[in-house]
C-alpha cells in the first residue's frame, strides 16, 4: 500500500509541475513566441551548414594527403576561392600542377590538371565540312561549335553553343537584334536563330544585319590570331581565311565599320613578313572613307621618310584618300578616276620634285585592333620606321589639294549625280578640262586636229556635237564651254561665241581652224567687227548668182591679208568667217539694221566698194546686179548710182562717188542690167592693190557703227554647290588637330607616356592639354573618358563603339 501510495504521490507532483509550466507558457505573449521560433530556425540552419562544411573539408584533406607525394616541386602556390575550385573555372594560363592552400593543415595540397589538356566538346569546323546546330545545317564550316571556349572571364563570342536556347519561329535577319559587340552566348534566342538562318543560307544575304557578319568574323579572327600562332597546321588555313574575308567584303563592304576591320585584318595577315623595298613600288590600293589608314600604306610612307625619298603623285594620292584626318566630299568617289587624274596633275604642278616627309619622333607600331572584344593581336616587327599619322605638315598640303580638286570637279559630279549613265556625254565632259576627257573623246579631238592641219575645215555645228556624243541641243553655257575646250587644244571656232556671237544651231555652219596659244586672248574689236560686216556684205553680193567663183573668194581673201590694221589672229578668224559666209551667206535683211546708222558718205563708199567687188571675176551676172540694187536700196541710195559705180569699176576708177551716166531716153533698170550682163567686164588685176587699200578705209568707217555688235544671251543659272560633305576630318567637339590626335590615340590599346609625348610633339600639341580636351569631349558626349592612367596610358575600349572612328 505504502508503495502504491508513494506512486500516486509522485504522479500527482508531475501533474502539478506540468500544470504550472503550461500556465507559464500560456502567459507568454504571442510576439515572443514568434521571435523564439525564428531564432530556433536560424540556429538549426547554421548547425546544418557547419556540419556540411566540416565534412567537405575532411574529404579535401584526405584527397590532398593521398596526392601529396605526386606534387611537382616546380609547381606554383596559388590561392583560389572555393567557388573556383568546385566549379573547375581555372585560368587557361595555369601550368600542369598547382598547389592550392586551404588553410588547415598548412601542408595539405592537391593537383589540378591543366585546363587545355582536359577533354572538351568544342572544336573548329573546317572549311570543307558542314555541321548541324539546333536543327540547322550550316555549310562551309569555318566556325567554332561547343559549350565552352576561352578564359573563364572572356568567353569566345563567336562560339556556337548548341545547348543555348534558340527561338522556334522564323526571324527577319534584316532586323537589328544585337548590340555593337555581340556574343552568341549573350544575345537573345531570336538573334541566335537569325544568326543560324544567315549561316544556313551560305553567309551571303546582302540585306542581313551586319552584326551577324561580325559574329562570324570574330571566329575567323580567333583562328588566325590565336590558334595559328602556335599550330603550324592551323597556320596553313590562313589563305582560306583570307579568301573568306575577301568574299564577305564583296558582299558587305558598303558597311564602313566592317570594311575597316576586314581590310585591317587582311593587311595584318598580309604583312607578317615586311618588304623593305615596299616604298620603291606602286602604293598599296587605298580607298576613301576608311576608319584607319591601311597598314601597308603606313609602312610604305614610313619607308619614304626613313629613306628620304620624295613622295610621288601616286603615293600622295593614296595618302590623301586613305587618311581619315583629310576631309573628302562627293566628287572623290562619284568620279574617282577623274579625281585621281586631276589630283596627280595638281600635285605634279605644285610639287614638281615631290614632297619630302619629316623624320618625326613617333615610331610606327604595326598591329591590328581586332573587332572581337576578347582578342589582342601581337605587334608586327616593322623596324625603326616613323609613323606618318603623327605628322601634320604634309597632311595639310594634301588637304589643300583635295579641296582644290573637289571644287573643280563639283559641276561634273552634279551632272553624274543626275545622269549616272552618261559619264562620257559631251554635256558632262564640258564640265572638265580636256586633259581629263576619256580616251574616246580625246581620239575624236585628235582626228579633228589632224583634219584641220594648218588650215581650216567647215562643218555643221550638229556634226561637231554628234562626234563628241552630245545627248541633244546644247545650251549657251555648254557651247561656251565647248569653245573653251577647243581653244585649249589651239582650235578656234567661228562664229566666235566667246566674243558674244550668236549661239549656233545644229544646222548652222561653223569653221574650225588652227590657232596659236596667244590667239585666245584676242577677242573681237570694233575694227574686227567692221571687217566682218564688210565680208558679210561682200559675201551676199558674191553669192548672188548662186555660185561664188574662186576668183571672188580669192579676191576677198587677199583683201583680208591686206588689212594690216588687224592682228594675224583676227585675219585668220576672218578667213574662217568668210568660208562660212560663202557656204551660208547672210540675208540682206539681217544686215540692214546694221547699215541704217551710217552716214550717207559712208554708205556711198561701201556701195562703191561692193560694185568693184562684183566685177572682180570679170563677169557681172543679172542676179549680182539685182542684189546690188537691193543693197543700194537698203543703203537708201539711188539705184542709178549702181551703174555708174559698175562702169567706173570697169574703167579702173576709184570707189569714190561718181555721177551716174545720163541718157536722153530713160532705160528700165532691168533692161540696163541685162545689157551690162551681156557686155560683161574684164578683170583688172592692177586694181586689186587699190581695192585692198580702199577696203581698209571702208572697214574704218564701219568700225564706228559696230562697236556694240555683241549678242547678249543669258546663261543658265549655276546650280547650288553640293555643300554636304561625305566625311569630315573633324570629330564633333574637337578641332582638326585634336581629331587627328584622337585617331592616333585609339590605334593602340596602350601607350607609354614617353611615346605619347613624342606623338603630341610631332603634331605640335601639348600632351596633357590635348588629353584633357579629348577627355572633356568624351565626358560631355558619352559620360566616359577616352584614356585612363598616367603611365602607361590606356585606351578605354568601352568608348570605341561610341566614337566609331
Amino acid at each position: 500500500m505504502a508503495r502504491k501510495k508513494a506512486t500516486n504521490s509522485s504522479g500527482t507532483g508531475i501533474l502539478i509541475i506540468f500544470a504550472l509550466a503550461f500556465g507559464a507558457f500560456a502567459s507568454i505573449p504571442k510576439n515572443a513566441w514568434i521571435a523564439i521560433c525564428v531564432v530556433a530556425c536560424i540556429g538549426g540552419f547554421m548547425w546544418l551548414l557547419a556540419t556540411r562544411t566540416k565534412r567537405q573539408l575532411e574529404q579535401l584533406q584526405k584527397s590532398a594527403s593521398e596526392t601529396a607525394p605526386l606534387r611537382d616541386p616546380r609547381s606554383k602556390n596559388v590561392t583560389f576561392s572555393m567557388q573556383e575550385v568546385s566549379s573547375n573555372n581555372m585560368p587557361e594560363e595555369t601550368t600542369d600542377f598547382y598547389t592550392v592552400q586551404l588553410g588547415s593543415p598548412p601542408s595539405a595540397s592537391f593537383k589540378i590538371p591543366d585546363a587545355s589538356k582536359q577533354k572538351s566538346d568544342t572544336r573548329w569546323v573546317p572549311a570543307d565540312e558542314s555541321v548541324s546546330v539546333a536543327g540547322f545545317s550550316l555549310p562551309g564550316g569555318m566556325l567554332y561549335v561547343g559549350s565552352a571556349l576561352g578564359r573563364y572571364d572572356a568567353q569566345e563570342p563567336s562560339l556556337l553553343n548548341p545547348k543555348l536556347r534558340i527561338a522556334k519561329s522564323y526571324v527577319d535577319i534584316e532586323e537589328r537584334l544585337m548590340s555593337y559587340w555581340p556574343s552568341f552566348h549573350s544575345i537573345s534566342p531570336e538573334a541566335r536563330r537569325a544568326y543560324l538562318q544567315w549561316l544556313e543560307g551560305g553567309r551571303r544575304d546582302p540585306l542581313a544585319d551586319t552584326g551577324y557578319v561580325f559574329l562570324f568574323f570574330y571566329g575567323l579572327e580567333r583562328r588566325a590570331l590565336v590558334d595559328a600562332v602556335s599550330d603550324p597546321q592551323v597556320k596553313a588555313e590562313i589563305p582560306l581565311i583570307v579568301k573568306e574575308v575577301q568574299r564577305l567584303l564583296d558582299i558587305y563592304g558598303d558597311n564602313r565599320s566592317f570594311r575597316g576591320y576586314a581590310e585591317g585584318f587582311l593587311d595584318y595577315l598580309g604583312n607578317q613578313t615586311l618588304d623593305p623595298n615596299l616604298y620603291l613600288g606602286p602604293p598599296p590600293g587605298a580607298v576613301a572613307y576608311g576608319y584607319e589608314m591601311p597598314l601597308p600604306l603606313r609602312i610604305g610612307l614610313g619607308q619614304h621618310a626613313a629613306n628620304k625619298r620624295p613622295l610621288d603623285a601616286n603615293w600622295a594620292l593614296a595618302w590623301a584618300l586613305a587618311d581619315p584626318n583629310i576631309s573628302k566630299r562627293t566628287p572623290v568617289t562619284r568620279c574617282k578616276e577623274v579625281f585621281a587624274a586631276l589630283f596627280k596633275l595638281k600635285y605634279a604642278s605644285a610639287h614638281p620634285t615631290g614632297l619630302m616627309l619629316a623624320q618625326n619622333k613617333t615610331k610606327l607600331k604595326a598591329s591590328y585592333r581586332p573587332a572581337s572584344a576578347v582578342l589582342m593581336a601581337p605587334l608586327l616587327n616593322v623596324g625603326d620606321l616613323p609613323d606618318v599619322m603623327a605628322t601634320s605638315g604634309t597632311r595639310k598640303s594634301l588637304q589643300l589639294l583635295m579641296e582644290l580638286c573637289t571644287s573643280e570637279l563639283e559641276p561634273y559630279s552634279r551632272y553624274l549625280g543626275r545622269n549616272p549613265e552618261s559619264a562620257e556625254a559631251l554635256e558632262g565632259l564640258l564640265q572638265l578640262p580636256v586633259t581629263l576627257w576619256p580616251a574616246t573623246a580625246r581620239t575624236e579631238l585628235e582626228e579633228l586636229q589632224s583634219k584641220i592641219g594648218d588650215d581650216l575645215i567647215v562643218m555643221s555645228f550638229g556634226e561637231l556635237a554628234g562626234r563628241l556624243k552630245s545627248a541633244g541641243a546644247l545650251s549657251r553655257d555648254k557651247v561656251l564651254a565647248l569653245a573653251r575646250a577647243l581653244e585649249s587644244l589651239h582650235i578656234g571656232m567661228e562664229p566666235d561665241v566667246l566674243a558674244g556671237s550668236r549661239t549656233p544651231k545644229a544646222e548652222d555652219r561653223i569653221a574650225l581652224f588652227v590657232t596659236q596659244p596667244e590667239d585666245g586672248s584676242l577677242r573681237a574689236s570694233a575694227a574686227y567687227n567692221a571687217a566682218s560686216v564688210t565680208l558679210d556684205l561682200a559675201s551676199s553680193v558674191a553669192s548672188a548668182d548662186g555660185d561664188t567663183s574662186n576668183e571672188e573668194v580669192s579676191l576677198l581673201a587677199q583683201h583680208i591679208d591686206s588689212w594690216s590694221h588687224l592682228s594675224v589672229a583676227h585675219r585668220k578668224r576672218l578667213k574662217a568667217h568668210l568660208q562660212i559666209q560663202i557656204q551660208q551667206p547672210p540675208t540682206l535683211a539681217s544686215l540692214k539694221k546694221k547699215l541704217n546708222p551710217l552716214t550717207v558718205e559712208a554708205k556711198r563708199t561701201i556701195a562703191s566698194f561692193l560694185a568693184h567687188l562684183a566685177q572682180a571675176d570679170g563677169i557681172v551676172s543679172p542676179a549680182e546686179v539685182k542684189l546690188l540694187e537691193r543693197v543700194y536700196k537698203a543703203l537708201q541710195l539711188d539705184s542709178q548710182l549702181l551703174y555708174s559705180d559698175l562702169h567706173g569699176a570697169a574703167a579702173g576708177g576709184s570707189i569714190t562717188p561718181v555721177k551716174p551716166a545720163t541718157s536722153s531716153t530713160p532705160t528700165e533698170p532691168g533692161t540696163q542690167s541685162a545689157a551690162v550682163a551681156k557686155q560683161g567686164f574684164v578683170l583688172d588685176h592692177e586694181r586689186i592693190a587699190e581695192l585692198q587699200r580702199e577696203t581698209a578705209e571702208v572697214s574704218a568707217l564701219l568700225a564706228q557703227v559696230f562697236t556694240d555688235d555683241q549678242v547678249e544671251e543669258p546663261e543658265q543659272a549655276v546650280e547650288t554647290v553640293e555643300s554636304a560633305t561625305e566625311t569630315t576630318a573633324d570629330v564633333a567637339g574637337l578641332d582638326l588637330e585634336h581629331s587627328a590626335f584622337l585617331r592616333l590615340l585609339i590605334s593602340r590599346a596602350e601607350w607609354s607616356r614617353s611615346e605619347l609625348e613624342a606623338a603630341a610633339s610631332d603634331m605640335e600639341l601639348m600632351l596633357d592639354g590635348a588629353l584633357e580636351q579629348i577627355n572633356d569631349m568624351a565626358f560631355e558626349r558619352f559620360d566616359m573618358p577616352v584614356t585612363e592612367g598616367d603611365d602607361p596610358i590606356e585606351i578605354n575600349t568601352d568608348i570605341l563603339e561610341e566614337l566609331a572612328l
